[in-house]
């Protein structure tokens, strides 16, 4: 059984997209604040819309893909298209593969070992980017190339299949705690009191100093709802395609039809935008993982 067939059956799954579905507009889901460590400013919104709304990411510019360097949803959305179209173009060609994966990570702001495994590993990197994809289209955990101890599968490689491969959202830790937020959300208004294991989607802790003063925290377990650590490689792909197919299925879903992510957007750019949603609450969770 295929993992989206598997996942979809298990409890409170098909029930989590539907809540989320009517509640992608609710003005009371997510109210939600934090004081940005780079800049010094406070980010706030009120909903879940609204967080996409004040999405940011500062990308560099890249003269080889004409385009400039910017912050905003359109802006990103522009670099990530380029970016898209030149991954598909590379194909199995190891140089222009390594070219695209490169140019992936400077957008993302994950260069440092990315781009020196990138390096290490260009020899079939062009076939072995192809047969990852061809698995995760097929959803299908079990394919020898996801069990595979090699498979590097991080924050960075994230970048890249969800670019690749249709309707397959980033999953960093950013966005693992925007949903684990909303999880958290939902066993609330359901009364459980523990996370169920179809939605136990592993957090990963901010790549940051053992020293920091205010460690930014994307933990997005609460008293007894507990959920599971992140691990690179086969455990990443897995919980990226769970993640996947609830959010596409939110998406386009018939209880959203009107919903402002929806309006004049196609599924890909809608599930792009929660996704852009989910990674801007989830830079810091704080000491309160969602609106009471």
């Amino acid at each position: 059984m295929k993992a989206k067939q598997a996942h979809a059956t298990l409890p409170h799954v098909p029930e989590f997209i539907g809540w989320l579905a009517t509640e992608l507009d609710s003005p009371t889901l997510v109210k939600h604040a934090y004081v940005d460590r780079r800049t010094g400013n406070e980010w706030s919104c009120d909903s879940l819309y609204g967080a996409y709304q004040a999405y940011a990411w500062n990308h560099p510019g890249n003269a080889r893909l004409s385009f400039n360097p910017g912050v905003d949803s359109v802006s990103n959305s522009n670099a990530l298209e380029a970016l898209r179209r030149d991954l598909l173009a590379a194909g199995s060609d190891d140089d222009l593969m390594l070219q695209s994966a490169l140019d992936v990570m400077a957008w993302g702001g994950v260069t440092a070992r990315n781009a020196q495994w990138l390096k290490e590993n260009k020899a079939g990197l062009g076939r072995m980017v192809q047969d990852v994809k061809a698995a995760l289209i097929k959803k299908d955990p079990d394919a020898p190339i996801l069990r595979a101890k090699t498979l590097r599968f991080n924050s960075g490689m994230t970048k890249i299949y969800s670019l690749v491969c249709p309707d397959f959202v980033i999953y960093d830790s950013r966005v693992a705690a925007g949903l684990g937020m909303l999880v958290v959300q939902y066993c609330k208004a359901k009364g459980l009191t523990k996370v169920p294991a179809g939605l136990n989607f592993p957090w990963a802790a901010a790549k940051e100093g053992a020293n920091t003063v205010t460690p930014k925290n994307r933990n997005p377990s609460v008293g007894t709802l507990q959920f599971q650590r992140l691990r690179s490689g086969s455990h990443h792909a897995r919980w990226n395609m769970n993640a996947s197919w609830i959010l596409s299925q939110v998406a386009c879903h018939v209880l959203n039809a009107g919903n402002p992510f929806r309006v004049g957007a196609t599924s890909a750019q809608t599930l792009r935008a929660i996704e852009q949603a989910l990674f801007m609450i989830g830079y810091d969770l704080g000491t309160a993982t969602a609106a009471e």
